[in-house]
């Protein structure tokens, strides 16, 4: 004869599920080629793009690095050659879908001499047409081992693609690996 559960047995199991769906795990949006493991073409790591502030002098060395990595085989440095206002590498990722929601990007980070402007994780929000914000994590200066940076922050309604970027803003060397974006709430 089947086993029946009375209405108190039955409500406490539903509520555990509610709970349970409330708090789920984040949702991982996909990035292109997070942990550097793609092969390179020289200083583009497929699904990120190199850039500097300004100027034709080429001032930051970008590179996929296979002798040091958080995760997997590779990670990516960039290094400052010369005095520069920034040096970086971004990917852009759609997320009109997202609007209000509050997001979270994260990278190992790696710095050696890394001055006080330091190296930063970076995110511009854009519109179809503007840029509504940026935001920064806190920078790693001097000489730190691998560390995960984090930045959260929330979509405005508006919001259609970010621009996510790792910035080196002073002297010295910094390595990223092991990127993630996802929505937490």
């Amino acid at each position: 004869m089947p086993e029946t559960i009375g209405f108190k047995s039955f409500a406490l199991c539903a509520a555990s599920l509610l709970l349970g769906s409330a708090s789920a795990t984040p949702v991982d949006i996909k990035l292109v080629n997070p942990s550097f493991e793609e092969p390179a073409n020289g200083a583009r790591a497929p699904g990120w793009f190199p850039s500097q502030h300004t100027g034709p002098v080429r001032n930051f060395e970008w590179a996929v690095d296979t002798e040091t990595a958080s995760d997997g085989k590779a990670s990516y440095r960039i290094k400052r050659l010369s005095p520069q206002a920034f040096g970086m590498i971004t990917q852009g990722v759609v997320v009109a879908g997202h609007a209000g929601k509050t997001l979270e990007f994260s990278a190992a980070m790696k710095a050696d001499d890394v001055g006080p402007d330091g190296w930063v994780l970076s995110v511009n929000v854009e519109s179809r047409n503007a840029i509504l914000e940026q935001v920064r994590s806190t920078p790693v200066t001097g000489k730190v081992g691998w560390k995960r940076s984090v930045v959260r922050f929330k979509l405005p309604a508006d919001a259609y693609e970010l621009k996510l970027g790792v910035m080196l803003l002073d002297e010295g060397t910094g390595w990223v690996d092991d990127i993630k974006l996802h929505v937490v709430d």
